[in-house]
């Protein structure tokens, strides 16, 4: 299974539900004062416990015991150290694995299912949105990319040639600032360059630039629309910071971000819920219709939000509510955990999942709505 987050999410996802045991691990891997991770000890208590629920069960208990080897062996051994959280999902019976280190805090979390539990995973996704930072001087740049899986140094321009100093007046000191300004505008003009084939390379979200005052104007007009439009802000770092500063300087930035998205989005959902024909769903049953239809194009959820329902097995239509039967084909509904398929429901479809922290006007519609990509609402007015 792919290691990219977006990608391991849209490919969990995509799994049918399963009858053996499939685990969903979320691990807080911070280590405490002696250096040791405690979340390690509730992963085998937990392990424990399941292993207990399937002992007698012979069509799962040797699937589940490869699985059980499988994660402790990860977790004593090949899990990176410097990780701040782990999410790791398996079916050793469906041949699935996947092990995620991720460079943010999560609560730890260990659930058996039928079916892979990501509403964790795509909050963080949404949550921690990659990030470029670009620490610039006329001189030369570095470039850090700064992501939930990694955070690393991806690029480095320098400028031509190099710009000496010069104490000499008159035309001469004249010519020596134009080449000066000459050499730092074509070295902008790079770092502009590179950054792009990195923002492409890594779908970055957002851009911070650390530089001083006397370039800034010459990187704000080297940058390209699309750019300025991922750009954040323009602050001050020493070039010689180190990962732990740009992290620690960057990471409220981000967040406020994303915060500001959050209050978009949501006065966006308001607007559109409200208008006659506008392409805005709000709570359970209404989201779960657009759901099944195909119509979203941004899912909105409270991070609290919880609700049980049914799907379709077999024309996949989800219900809320404790309905036994599917009431287009007449099937058995299976029980799911609504916020866990409307998480895989919006992911399959390639909406965006928006995890919002907390809304008063979203509390108020069951915790949850949608932005649609278009409107259709007969079928409903027939099912009722």
């Amino acid at each position: 299974m792919a290691t990219n987050l977006q990608t391991a999410l849209q490919e969990l996802t995509a799994y049918p539900s399963t009858y053996h045991p499939f685990l969903s691990i979320y691990l807080d891997w911070t280590p405490d004062g002696n250096g040791q991770r405690p979340s390690v000890r509730i992963l085998e208590q937990e392990l424990g416990a399941i292993a207990e629920r399937v002992a007698g069960d012979a069509a799962h208990r040797q699937g589940y015991e490869a699985d059980h080897q499988r994660i402790m062996d990860y977790a004593n051994g090949e899990a990176p150290k410097d990780a701040r959280g782990l999410a790791i999902f398996a079916c050793h019976d469906e041949g699935i694995w996947a092990a995620l280190p991720l460079q943010a805090p999560v609560e730890t979390r260990i659930i058996a299912d039928r079916y892979p539990h990501t509403f964790d995973l795509a909050r963080l996704i949404d949550g921690y949105k990659t990030s470029a930072v670009v620490l610039a001087e006329g001189q030369e740049s570095s470039i850090y990319v700064i992501a939930l899986d990694s955070t690393e140094q991806v690029g480095a321009t320098e400028a031509p040639e190099r710009i000496k100093r010069f104490d000499q007046g008159g035309q001469a000191q004249m010519l020596f600032q134009r080449r000066t300004a000459n050499l730092i505008k074509a070295h902008t003009k790079d770092i502009a360059e590179q950054l792009d084939k990195i923002i492409k390379r890594y779908d970055v979200e957002h851009v911070i630039i650390a530089g001083n005052a006397s370039i800034k104007g010459a990187v704000m007009d080297s940058l390209p629309d699309p750019i300025k439009a991922k750009l954040i802000d323009y602050i001050h770092l020493a070039p010689t910071s180190s990962m732990k500063t740009i992290v620690e300087t960057v990471e409220p930035m981000i967040r406020a971000a994303k915060r500001r998205q959050e209050a978009d989005d949501l006065a966006e959902l308001e607007k559109q819920a409200t208008a006659r024909g506008g392409l805005g769903t709000l709570g359970l049953a209404d989201t779960a219709m657009a759901l099944s239809k195909g119509q979203v194009q941004t899912l909105l959820m409270l991070q609290s939000f919880s609700g049980a329902g049914g799907e379709c097995p077999n024309c996949g239509m989800l219900r809320t509510g404790q309905r036994n039967k599917c009431p287009y084909d007449g099937a058995v509904l299976q029980p799911v955990d609504l916020r866990e398929v409307f998480t895989a429901r919006a992911v399959q479809q390639s909406a965006a999942v928006q995890i919002v922290e907390s809304s008063d006007y979203l509390a108020e519609h069951d915790g949850v709505g949608a932005l649609l990509r278009y409107r259709d609402d007969e079928q409903a007015r027939a099912v009722g």
